[in-house]
């Protein structure tokens, strides 16, 4: 995996002493064996969640509960706003910055009638590319993000009468979409968001 997707700054409140290891409930110190166990049950919390919805808001309350449903048997702050800086490759927001960047953010949503108008399905991926990239950008938990807007964003999707299925985007072209959109580059973003839905048949 790339070292956007793992590279940690050290701090004591979240990593345990002489350790980039998140502390966590399972008490496992070594990353490659978190990394498993993460793996494992986000995977289980995902199959769960693609047959009964987390239903929402999708307001910044509704992002939280998601991470809290993918991480509460992980993290004792699962689906808790961050409270330390963090980078991984690009610096994301600072955390005094986080809420009321999110809540902007998401108060852009509600005025887009949460992207239910868009008109063509690539209208639709322009908009939840936007969306997915800004989310990222701020990246409001220690870790989990990934995981985490994607489902929020797969549930975005699914409301505007469409089916999103990220199975269909490399993880390379993910990053590579990630990384552009942190300057505003946002078109490859949207190809691949664009590529990846589906109209659900009613």
């Amino acid at each position: 995996m790339s070292k956007y997707y793992y590279e940690y700054e050290w701090d004591s409140k979240y990593c345990y002493p002489n350790s980039f290891v998140l502390k966590n409930k399972l008490n496992i110190k070594n990353q490659t064996e978190l990394e498993n166990a993460e793996r494992a049950i986000t995977s289980l919390k995902a199959s769960q969640a693609s047959l009964e919805r987390i239903e929402g808001g999708f307001d910044f309350e509704h992002l939280k509960k998601i991470h809290k449903f993918l991480f509460g048997e992980i993290y004792d702050w699962a689906g808790s706003v961050r409270t330390v800086n963090i980078s991984k490759g690009s610096r994301f927001c600072s955390a005094e910055y986080i809420e009321p960047q999110i809540n902007e953010l998401f108060e852009k949503l509600k005025q887009e009638d949460y992207l239910r108008s868009c008109k063509s399905k690539e209208e639709l991926g322009k908009r939840l590319a936007y969306y997915l990239s800004e989310i990222n950008v701020i990246h409001p938990f220690r870790e989990g993000n990934g995981r985490t807007q994607r489902m929020f964003i797969e549930h975005l999707a699914y409301s505007a009468g469409y089916s999103l299925d990220f199975m269909k985007i490399s993880s390379e072209d993910m990053l590579e979409a990630s990384v552009r959109a942190f300057v505003c580059d946002y078109g490859f973003m949207e190809k691949i968001i664009t590529n990846a839905l589906e109209k659900i048949k009613e």
